[in-house]
């Protein structure tokens, strides 16, 4: 009895060992394959240790590349600051009234109370002021008697 048991877990040893070598096998041929072109077949060890120095120069082109990406979103946004839009200006008459539209970057330090203050200078009667933001634009509506 004890030999019939005996022989039972050595084939099952066999069996498990068998799968595991079948895994392994199918594991490194993947590894293989995510390593760049071998001209000459490798061994197990060679395999590895060529994927651990092939996983530190991905990481060092990773960290490159991150640098270069913070790199140029800083000049991008530097760009962004930099670029500003000219103001334009333009009057239109509605008889007895006056309709003055301006549009400047928000990126433009503007006082709308003193461009009011220049209408009501030259006197006009402001009968209403709006401010609209349009992307990076801001659109001043004024209307005036």
């Amino acid at each position: 009895m004890d030999n019939g048991n005996g022989a039972s877990m050595r084939i099952s040893r066999c069996l498990v060992e068998r799968e595991r070598r079948k895994h392994m096998k199918c594991l490194f041929t993947k590894l293989s394959s995510l390593l760049p072109i071998q001209q000459t077949k490798m061994s197990v060890p060679e395999m590895v240790d060529q994927a651990t120095v092939y996983v530190k120069e991905l990481q060092g082109r990773l960290e490159q590349y991150q640098g270069t990406k913070v790199q140029l979103e800083r000049t991008c946004e530097m760009r962004k600051r930099k670029r500003t839009i000219r103001p334009v200006l333009n009057v239109r008459d509605l008889g007895y009234n006056l309709e003055v539209n301006l549009i400047t970057g928000l990126n433009v330090e503007f006082a709308l109370s003193d461009f009011i203050n220049i209408l009501q200078e030259e006197g006009a009667d402001i009968l209403s002021a709006t401010c609209h933001h349009a992307g990076d634009k801001a659109i001043y509506t004024i209307l005036c008697q």
